[in-house]
C-alpha cells in the first residue's frame, strides 16, 4: 500500500504524443502534473476532444503500444510507475487496484454474457481462493451498493435486457466488486436522463465516501462536477491550464478558459443570464498554436501569449494556472 503522507495516484510531467494515420505525430497529452488522494474525488473537465479519455487511458495502462510515438513523465499508483509496467502486472491492478466505468456501458459489457458473469469475471481473475458462493456474495452485495433493491432477480439477465440506467449502475457494480482503491469514472453520467444521473452520482459518493475510494471524475459538464467533486483540473487541448479545489475554480476562475467555461453554463431563466459560447473550435492535436494553447481563442491574448508557453502559478492556495494573464 502507498504510504499515508504520498497520493494514491500522483501524475507527473505526462506527455503523449500518439501517430496519426498518416504518419503525423499528435501530441494529446502535454506535461501533466496531478495527483489524487485517498479518499478524494478529481474532477478532470474540458471540451470534448481535450483529452479527458485519453488520460483515464492512461492511468489503466490502455494506451496500445502499436499506437504510441513517444511517452514521457510517470504515473504512478501506490509509488509504482503504470508506465513501466507489462501487460501482466497491469493486468494484476484492473479490477483490484483500478477500476473505470466507461461512458457507454452497451458497448463495455459483453452481450453473451449474463449479468452475473460480467461482474462475477473480475473476481474469478483476481480471487480464484473463493468458491462460487463468496463470489456469488459479492456480486449481489456490489450490485446493492449500486442501487439495485433486488440483485438476485437479475443475476441471470443479458445487458440487452436492462434499461441504460441499470446498465450504467451494473457498470459501476464491475468497478466496486472489489473495493479497488482507485476508480475512473469516464463520462458516466452523459448517457442518462436527470434523475438517473442524480442516482448515479449518490452511488459514487458512496462509494467514495463511506468505502475511502479515491475518484477520477471526467466529464465535460461542470453541473456535475460541481456536485462530486474535491478538487477540480480543467484540460484544454492536452494541457492542465487550471488546478485546484472545485469550489474555488468554479466560483473564482482564474484562466480564461475555466472562465469561459462556467461562462458557458445555463442558468435559470429567471436570472436572465444566457449562457455565452466559446468563440473558435479546440485545436486538433497535430495543429497546436505555438505558445499558449488556448492564445487563438482567448480574449486576452497578447504577442507574449502567442510567442511563449506559460508555466505553471500559484492559484487558488493549492493549485495552480497556466496563464500569463490571470
Amino acid at each position: 500500500m502507498a504510504k499515508s503522507s504520498e497520493p494514491l495516484l500522483k501524475i507527473e510531467n505526462y506527455s503523449l504524443i500518439l501517430k496519426g494515420s498518416d504518419g503525423l505525430k499528435l501530441p494529446v497529452l502535454n506535461n501533466v502534473n496531478l495527483s489524487v488522494e485517498s479518499g478524494k474525488t478529481l474532477g478532470v473537465a474540458g471540451e470534448s476532444g481535450s483529452g479527458k479519455s485519453v488520460l483515464a487511458l492512461s492511468i489503466m495502462g490502455l494506451i496500445p503500444e502499436a499506437s504510441l510515438s513517444s511517452r514521457k513523465g510517470r504515473i504512478l499508483f501506490q509509488e509504482k510507475n503504470i508506465c513501466d509496467m507489462s501487460e501482466e502486472s497491469l493486468r494484476t491492478i484492473r479490477g483490484s487496484g483500478i477500476s473505470i466505468v466507461f461512458q457507454e456501458p452497451m458497448s463495455a459489457m459483453n452481450p453473451l454474457l449474463t449479468l452475473y458473469e460480467q461482474i462475477a469475471e473480475t473476481v474469478w481473475a483476481h480471487r480464484p481462493d473463493l468458491s462460487e458462493k463468496e463470489v456469488r456474495q459479492k456480486v449481489i452485495l456490489a450490485l446493492k451498493q449500486a442501487g439495485f433493491a433486488d440483485p438476485e432477480s437479475i443475476l441471470c439477465t443479458y445487458p440487452h435486457r436492462l434499461s441504460g440506467g441499470m446498465r450504467q449502475r451494473a457498470m459501476l457494480a464491475m468497478a466496486t466488486v472489489l473495493d479497488p482503491p482507485l476508480i475512473l469514472a469516464d463520462e458516466p453520467t452523459t448517457a442518462l436522463d436527470a434523475s438517473l444521473q442524480v442516482q448515479l452520482l449518490i452511488e459514487l459518493r458512496k462509494a467514495v465516501r463511506e468505502r475511502n475510494h479515491s475518484l477520477v471524475f471526467i466529464s465535460h459538464d461542470l453541473g456535475v462536477i460541481k456536485n462530486i467533486a474535491d478538487y477540480l483540473a480543467v484540460l484544454y487541448a492536452g494541457t492542465v491550464v487550471e488546478y485546484g479545489p472545485a469550489e474555488d475554480v468554479l466560483n473564482h476562475p482564474a484562466h480564461p478558459y475555466t472562465n469561459a467555461l462556467v461562462s458557458s453554463l445555463p442558468r435559470l431563466i429567471k436570472q436572465k443570464i444566457l449562457p455565452k459560447p466559446i468563440p473558435g473550435h479546440l485545436p486538433a492535436p497535430g495543429n497546436l498554436p505555438l505558445g499558449c494553447v488556448f492564445s487563438d481563442r482567448c480574449p486576452k491574448s497578447a504577442e507574449k501569449c502567442r510567442q511563449e508557453t506559460p508555466e505553471e502559478s500559484g492559484a487558488h492556495n493549492t493549485g495552480f494556472v497556466k496563464c500569463f494573464f490571470p
